[in-house]
């Protein structure tokens, strides 16, 4: 199947590498950073992310699923705080329908440690793409320790490397290249809660805790120490915002009146927050993903969504077994491969962008409020009593592999069905539970009962 290069030896460019491996190539990855097995500091983001079943099927294809299971944490459901420290939990299903919160570094260790170990793929790291000879299939690298700056030629090139991707920007340079790129308004920085944390709420260790403040949120992701990784969203500008924090004291006063059954939880609050920037959140769509025969762009550096789904990931997974399966169907006819690739899944990336966006804005802004728990509520009885009649976007999104397209279309034609039962639903003045059933489980029932007779 000849040498493949990928720059980018990240989450999406590891898994690709023993994709590749498994279908007969020889694969040299090239990585601008530190190797993070052999390195003291992290590199680059180390905030927590969660899977699904899209992404372990990927994981499952290259036979790395297991080894990753024992590394995560499985999340039944949000734990909501408001602001005097009740909490309320909404389970993702009927069922213990979970996702799995993983640190990004022990889950890229296991795929590095995976692709060089079982499947003889060879890493660079500390090797900085300067350029990328397109009509050549190489790329020219610059070695951090060295300085030295060397080609390396192959027969295909992946750009694997992030939202910021060398590779892409060399693509860009093409003609009619198509390419739209959105910083949002708020950044985020990750804070610490220890194991040893002695708060009630921590003791909720299966469950993403949520503090929603409408512009504004905090997001609580359990480890298997039973520490917590959390992420501060802020909006950079403006009241209550990154800028707006300059001293020791807003911040802990931001603390004492948002998030006050966290303070004592977080012993490094400050060292924490000052020690780092914010951290941006950007969505690109581009075109094409492909050059020839030769190339192609694949995860972030094609398709970098917003992280409120917690699909970017899972979107990027699929990225690598949509093409290891193209692989078998074409054999070393990358062209049909990679055009079927670009078909294929482009509307769908272009699809879960847009999802990310609108579900940022709804568990930062609405995700407390009681008609949203009451919708969510409807949606998870109507998926778990009458499947083939309604599935939940979230639940479309996370518990299925329905294309992300299918998933938004369908979303929208449902959302009439629970329209009406809220339109029947007095959130004031509700009516008594009769018959062992509640309101909301008789409104069900008769829709249910009026669907199948049609």
């Amino acid at each position: 199947m000849g040498r493949v290069i990928v720059v980018g030896a990240g989450l999406v460019g590891s898994l690709l590498s023993i994709l590749l491996s498994k279908r007969g190539c020889e694969v040299e990855v090239f990585e601008r950073l530190p190797d993070l097995r052999r390195s003291s500091r992290p590199n680059g983001r180390a905030i927590n992310l969660t899977l699904c079943q899209r992404g372990y099927r990927a994981l499952d294809c290259a036979g790395v699923g297991d080894i990753v299971r024992k590394l995560s944490v499985p999340v039944y459901g949000r734990m909501i705080h408001n602001v005097r420290g009740d909490l309320t939990f909404q389970p993702y299903g009927e069922n213990r329908e979970a996702i799995y919160s993983i640190m990004r570094n022990d889950l890229n260790r296991a795929l590095l440690d995976y692709a060089e170990l079982r499947c003889g793929v060879n890493f660079n790291f500390g090797e900085r793409c300067l350029d990328v000879d397109l009509a050549g299939t190489s790329v020219l690298m610059r070695t951090s320790g060295s300085g030295l700056a060397n080609q390396h030629a192959g027969d295909r090139v992946f750009g694997a490397d992030g939202a910021h991707s060398i590779v892409r920007q060399h693509l860009q340079r093409a003609s009619r290249f198509d390419y739209v790129q959105k910083y949002w308004e708020q950044g985020y920085k990750e804070l610490r809660v220890p194991a040893n944390a002695a708060n009630s709420w921590t003791e909720h260790r299966n469950a993403l805790h949520l503090w929603p403040r409408r512009n504004y949120m905090l997001i609580g992701f359990p480890n298997l120490d039973g520490s917590f990784t959390c992420a501060l969203h802020l909006p950079y500008e403006g009241n209550r915002s990154f800028a707006s924090i300059t001293t020791d004291k807003d911040l802990v006063t931001l603390f004492d009146e948002s998030f006050p059954d966290v303070v004592d939880a977080m012993p490094c609050l400050v060292e924490d927050f000052f020690s780092s920037q914010p951290s941006s959140m950007l969505t690109i769509k581009c075109s094409p993903w492909t050059y020839s025969d030769k190339l192609a762009l694949i995860g972030d550096a094609v398709h970098s969504i917003l992280p409120s789904y917690g699909q970017g990931a899972n979107a990027g997974f699929e990225d690598c077994e949509l093409i290891y399966h193209f692989m078998e169907a074409y054999g070393d006819d990358w062209m049909t491969i990679f055009n079927e690739y670009e078909s294929e899944r482009r509307p769908n990336t272009d699809a879960i962008a847009d999802l990310c966006a609108e579900h940022f804005a709804e568990l930062r802004d609405h995700v407390g409020d009681a008609k949203f728990i009451l919708r969510k509520e409807i949606e998870r009885k109507l998926t778990s009593a009458c499947p083939e009649l309604y599935q939940e976007l979230y639940y479309m999104i996370t518990f299925t592999c329905m294309p992300y397209a299918e998933a938004l279309r369908r979303s929208r034609e449902q959302r009439a069905i629970v329209d009406e039962i809220l339109d029947s639903y007095d959130l004031i003045q509700d009516t008594p539970t009769v018959e062992g059933t509640s309101p909301i489980d008789r409104l069900i029932r008769d829709k249910l009962t009026q669907t199948a007779a049609v």
